[in-house]
């Protein structure tokens, strides 16, 4: 284990790490899923040890390896590019240390509610009880926004774990709940085994104007096969996930963690279908500039990289 007292800076240029740990968020959600099964392909197909540690999510993953306190953490591009520029939630601080390793897969805003608690749409929940995710995650951060843009104004907002949110929602403490992740979400489809579900997306119109204002957020669909509530696919905000890691991790050591992960992505898949999103082509996806070490791998294969992804200590072009 990469103990959280120790910055990776500690390591040599040319050591690479024995043991790592890996940012996730609360257990429950996609993000513990997810991480496990990169852990798995560490684990299993490295010289290294890798583990899995419970966070607030992106924002806390973000300030995390930027520090040097782990040395992988899983981040959306919102954190991220935020976090990177010193903008919103950062308050004028720039965490110019992470930079990213590899796509992992689009998060789709999606709120669910019980169908007997008659919240079908996001313009049922002023008054409503709202859950968003544990304070600092993704949901949290971003849910608030989204609501504040709708002019959407709850009773309450509440912070829980996915892992607690499932029995509130059956118990009527909370009348909905907010997940930004891959889908499937393991807490949506637990409710749905046990009661009839509701799920609400962010309009279309509404996305669109909240795009308008936060350019790195997107609108795609939630495939109706995903979940068994769903009769047609239901158009939503969407959000890019990555990995990053710490500027000063050797290169060699991420240029073979990022070839691992995408000699292995079945393994990944096996996890959480999300995965099959680990491909070349969403490179360009990446919301802050690349370590070199992933960088050299993807020149290697030939992808074509965005000036704006090249990272400081690079060069300036995407030259191959």
């Amino acid at each position: 284990m990469l103990a959280l007292a120790a910055p990776v800076t500690a390591f040599a240029a040319a050591d690479a790490p024995k043991s790592a740990t890996i940012g996730a968020a609360s257990v429950g959600g996609t993000y513990y899923v997810w991480a496990t099964g990169f852990a798995k392909v560490l684990n299993e197909k490295m010289p290294l040890s890798a583990n899995v540690e419970v966070t607030g999510g992106p924002v806390h993953n973000v300030q995390l390896v930027n520090g040097g306190q782990m040395a992988f953490g899983l981040a959306t591009a919102a954190p991220a590019y935020e976090g990177y520029n010193g903008l919103e939630w950062a308050k004028g601080k720039k965490f110019e240390n992470i930079r990213s390793v590899f796509p992992m897969f689009p998060s789709y805003f999606h709120w669910w509610a019980l169908e007997k608690s008659g919240v079908k749409s996001i313009r049922d929940f002023t008054g409503k009880v709202v859950a968003l995710g544990p304070k600092g995650g993704t949901p949290d951060a971003y849910g608030r926004r989204v609501l504040e843009f709708a002019g959407i104004k709850p009773s309450r907002i509440v912070n829980v774990g996915f892992s607690d949110v499932v029995g509130q929602l059956r118990d009527g403490l909370v009348d909905t709940a907010l997940n930004t992740a891959g889908v499937p979400h393991p807490s949506v489809m637990e409710s749905e085994s046990t009661d009839a579900v509701n799920i609400i997306g962010v309009p279309e119109d509404l996305a669109r104007g909240f795009i308008e204002k936060y350019p790195y957020f997107g609108i795609d669909p939630i495939p109706a096969a995903v979940y068994k509530s769903l009769d047609k696919d239901l158009p939503t905000l969407t959000v890019w996930n990555f990995i990053i890691t710490n500027k000063d991790l050797p290169e060699d050591f991420v240029y073979n963690v990022t070839r691992t992960v995408f000699e292995n992505t079945q393994t990944l898949i096996e996890t959480h279908r999300s995965s099959e999103s680990i491909t070349l082509a969403n490179v360009e996806k990446l919301a802050i500039p690349l370590h070199p070490g992933a960088l050299r791998y993807y020149r290697e294969k030939g992808v074509s990289i965005p000036d704006r992804l090249i990272p400081p200590e690079s060069g300036k072009t995407a030259a191959k």
